[in-house]
């Protein structure tokens, strides 16, 4: 088998209407490998995935921290890319990230994302995103996460999180080394706008956000006190 320099892993639950854009971006390069886990799909999804001889597809349990650690457990990169089905990413995007590991200092990172929607709000959250992404350091899983194979099985892969999985786990590699969010853009899917509201959606993100981070620096001041006792 051809040494694969980079294993792309995409967690599916019933993507029928995505998946296909979201492969044929990608298939195609011998030094990608992709893993599509599959959390029990009743559509079309894993029959469409099949189709292309390059793509590996695995059953896991349904969670998108499960999968994604599903996944991982089959890759052969020395790079992990945790991709949506919902976006969209070309592959010459994709290898760039190759270099970005020639920093020593750097253990993972993310791409800019870019709103599949010419609607103007869109253009504010983009914003809003990408300020956050470079200012913090905390892209969220739709922005196409990547990390070092090595440190992502040192961390023991994601938690198994009903929500904010991606979240955490960001806060988790920031303490392993720099994060990287790189100026190549993902396209990201706005269905979940779209599926429960622009304003409402926004605001929910937000308020994940405000409580994961308030509850991590808490966990964080009261395991640094007990450790001076």
């Amino acid at each position: 088998m051809t040494q694969k320099e980079i294993s792309v892993i995409i967690p599916t639950l019933n993507e029928e209407k995505n998946i296909l854009r979201c492969l044929d971006g990608i298939v195609g390069d011998p030094k990608i490998e992709i893993i599509i886990s599959d959390g029990g799909s009743t559509d079309r999804t894993v029959e469409i995935a099949e189709r292309y001889k390059d793509v590996k597809v695995v059953s896991s349990p349904m969670g998108r921290g499960v999968q994604m650690n599903a996944g991982a457990s089959y890759a052969h990169g020395e790079i992990l890319l945790f991709l949506h089905a919902d976006c969209i990413l070309p592959t010459n995007v994709l290898l760039n990230i190759r270099h970005i590991f020639e920093n020593n200092h750097v253990v993972g990172g993310a791409f800019k994302i870019k709103l599949l929607s010419n609607k103007f709000p869109y253009r504010l959250i983009e914003i809003g995103i990408n300020l956050r992404s470079q200012v913090f350091k905390l892209p969220y899983g739709d922005q196409g996460l990547f990390v070092k194979r090595s440190i992502f099985m040192g961390m023991g892969g994601f938690k198994e999180m009903n929500v904010c999985e991606d979240l955490d786990f960001i806060c988790r590699l920031k303490k392993q080394g720099e994060i990287a969010v790189l100026n190549e853009k993902i396209f990201t899917s706005v269905r979940r706008w779209e599926n429960s509201g622009i304003l409402r959606t926004t605001l929910r993100n937000q308020l994940l956000l405000a409580s994961y981070v308030t509850r991590h620096k808490i966990f964080n001041s009261r395991y640094s006190m007990e450790k001076t006792v």
